[in-house]
């Protein structure tokens, strides 16, 4: 366990030194700065928009969400920097619809489109929406999902990062978990498993500040002009945000997280949902690469799946060593520097845990216990080998 537990440390500090060379290899070839060419006119009438008041559009696809999307909306109605809300009701059968346009009686702001004949869901949503507002001044779009809560300065603070940088096509809010206010034993350790999970996805997008791996669709403010320039979303993408970053960095532009930007989203609660999101997740990312192949906005992520695969052969190799050992009473021993690493790793998983918005006692006794952050890490390679399997023998999934 113990070793299972160095390797998915050394699996991530190295992905986190692939991310950093990645960035040297950019800055040294010039692809960070001179790839994506701006002319000058087009910088200046950028900045002199900048300094009005911005028109932000906000596109909430909702799907049957009458338990959420008051809240959702409320939280859009609070934010410090205005925005026009578009709240795109897709095939819904319950009280999305009523209840939307109940709120637009009272709020100029929101408005409500239903989509037409759409079979790519969130996505087909989405670019239903994005295509009204073709031809319109329109400074950015903040892409949220229904079931996401964010803080009243979200949009502002995206604003001011998005702003700050005309080579920023887009900036996501940190990723936080909705508490879970039930008794279930089960349903609140995979609640806490991934709500460290998730403040380890902050953690990495700090330590490769502007090139994090995806603009996650929980909440992100989009600049207009780089989302029109990348064509919207793929609608046959299962990850249709890790692709349209994959697209973004392809033309050269530069995606952050602002820290201050803070979202929230409900967890699957039962292996078997969370086996299917993370199964799309992995599936559309293996997808995502084979379809844009090596280049330099993919590379990394390529490198880092190897390395998955290398180290996943020498934990299985280890863990098959160590029980042949210990059935046949070989005698063995633990080199000192072994020891040494594991410690630092193990320190090293405790730091992370600032990451942690409020943080708990159950939180840190599972971190501490180490067992089943182990068997979680063991179960998500299970998932990754399979969304290998059926990406490669091209199996339909749907979702």
């Amino acid at each position: 366990m113990i070793l299972a537990c160095l390797a998915n440390k050394i699996k991530y500090d190295i992905s986190i030194m692939v991310g950093r060379l990645e960035i040297i290899l950019n800055s040294n070839s010039g692809e960070n700065d001179s790839s994506l060419k701006i002319k000058k006119k087009e910088v200046m009438k950028m900045e002199e928009r900048m300094k009005m008041k911005p028109n932000i559009v906000v596109i909430v696809p909702a799907h049957n969400e009458e338990s959420v999307i008051e809240k959702t909306i409320y939280d859009l109605l609070k934010q410090t920097l205005p925005v026009n809300i578009i709240v795109v009701a897709d095939n819904c059968t319950d009280q999305t619809v009523l209840l939307v346009k109940k709120m637009q009686e009272s709020y100029p702001t929101v408005n409500l489109m239903e989509t037409v004949n759409n079979m790519h869901r969130k996505a087909g949503a989405i670019n239903q929406a994005l295509r009204t507002l073709v031809g319109k001044e329109i400074d950015a779009v903040l892409l949220m999902d229904a079931d996401t809560r964010i803080n009243s300065e979200a949009v502002k603070e995206g604003w001011k990062t998005l702003s700050s940088n005309p080579q920023l096509a887009a900036v996501c809010s940190i990723a936080g978990t909705l508490e879970y206010q039930g008794y279930n034993p089960w349903k609140w350790l995979l609640y806490t498993l991934q709500k460290l999970e998730y403040a380890m996805f902050d953690s990495q997008r700090v330590e490769t500040l502007d090139r994090i791996k995806v603009v996650h669709g929980m909440a992100a403010l989009h600049r207009w002009t780089a989302l029109q320039q990348v064509g919207f979303y793929d609608e046959g993408n299962l990850v249709e945000d890790y692709e349209l970053t994959i697209r973004y960095k392809e033309k050269g532009w530069k995606v952050t997280v602002n820290l201050d930007m803070r979202a929230w989203t409900d967890v699957p609660l039962s292996l078997k949902a969370l086996w299917k999101q993370r199964l799309r997740w992995l599936r559309g990312g293996v997808d995502s690469l084979c379809e844009h192949g090596w280049n330099k906005a993919t590379r990394g992520d390529i490198l880092n799946h190897f390395l998955f695969v290398f180290l996943t052969v020498i934990q299985t190799y280890l863990l098959i060593l160590i029980f042949i050992m210990l059935s046949k009473n070989i005698p063995w021993r633990i080199n000192p520097w072994l020891i040494g690493v594991i410690s630092l790793g193990y320190l090293d998983g405790l730091y992370r845990l600032k990451y942690v918005k409020n943080l708990k006692g159950g939180d840190l006794i599972v971190r501490i216990s180490l067992i089943p952050e182990i068997l979680y890490g063991w179960f998500q390679a299970v998932v990754m080998l399979y969304a290998y399997y059926l990406s490669f023998a091209k199996i339909n999934q749907n979702w």
